[in-house]
């Protein structure tokens, strides 16, 4: 029943709403793009005999490396589990991702975080957004990127906490996200129990009765600005999160007041406080 709403809101809504979304989040990058690192974020930089040229080195041409960026806590120390945090970006994603933002939902909070570049199996011009949109398609190169991107990860930092550990993604990284849980990816599903998506994904998320995503948190939230197709947006979010819930899913649609489609710090920091709090029960999320 879902399933079948799920895929028609996607080829519904898609066109009428994503040109507005990468349109508006391509200033939002450039504005990241002038942020200076942490001098103690890293870098695992992987070959194209390792990943697939990234969506980034696909949309741009540019030749760049995929890398994943990754930044420990200041006092780290190997006998302590720590929970991870990975951001995943919107627009073309970047070589690498944008670490700020998995340290500004972080906060002061003891955790490792990491940010993941984007993934596609190929860019159609001429589909909506210039071909940049993730869908259901791209499944199979987003999940074996990230499987190889993170697995180098949790070997150079093996004390993770994946009970704690949770994914955040904004706009198209938001789509890259609910594509990897709705296909039931194992990897993902393993080593990450709370899933935040902002300003999209929500037109993706199927399946999530199904065992292990029933037993995973959700949180979808979406800004109020008006905007071409913002109402669709909200009301798709309310919708999915209300259906998903009658069945015991873990999954809560919020409204993001005075937001457009941007990432402002507010928003991560609501991120933030819903990662670390206590989950609440099924009767205290009915709708």
């Amino acid at each position: 029943m879902v399933s079948r709403y799920c895929k028609s809101a996607t080829k519904s809504y898609l066109t009428a709403i994503l040109m507005a979304m990468v349109l508006a989040a391509l200033s939002a990058i450039c504005q990241g793009q002038t942020e200076k690192e942490s001098p103690q974020v890293k870098h695992i930089t992987f070959s194209s005999k390792k990943l697939p040229p990234s969506l980034f080195n696909m949309y741009t041409g540019e030749s760049t490396a995929p890398f994943l960026s990754y930044r420990l806590p200041e006092n780290y120390s190997r006998d302590k589990q720590y929970p991870l945090i990975v951001y995943v970006p919107g627009f073309h994603g970047k070589p690498g991702g944008t670490i700020r933002n998995a340290i500004d939902i972080a906060g002061s909070r003891e955790c490792v975080v990491a940010s993941l570049p984007l993934f596609k199996k190929a860019v159609d011009k001429s589909e909506p957004a210039g071909g940049l949109l993730l869908s259901l398609g791209d499944y199979q190169v987003l999940s074996q990127s990230y499987r190889v991107m993170l697995r180098k990860l949790f070997d150079e930092v093996p004390n993770i906490d994946f009970q704690q550990s949770a994914m955040a993604g904004f706009s198209n990284g938001a789509i890259a996200i609910a594509v990897l849980v709705s296909m039931q990816d194992e990897f993902i599903l393993e080593h990450f129990h709370h899933f935040c998506m902002v300003d999209h994904g929500m037109f993706h998320l199927c399946d999530l009765h199904k065992s292990p995503t029933k037993d995973r948190r959700f949180l979808i939230l979406v800004g109020d600005e008006e905007d071409y197709g913002r109402d669709l947006k909200l009301r798709g979010a309310k919708l999915m999160a209300d259906s998903w819930r009658l069945v015991g899913v873990d999954i809560e649609s919020r409204v993001l007041t005075d937001t457009g489609h941007e990432l402002p710090m507010s928003c991560k920091k609501q991120i933030g406080q819903w990662i670390f709090a206590k989950p609440k029960t099924v009767e205290e999320q009915s709708p």
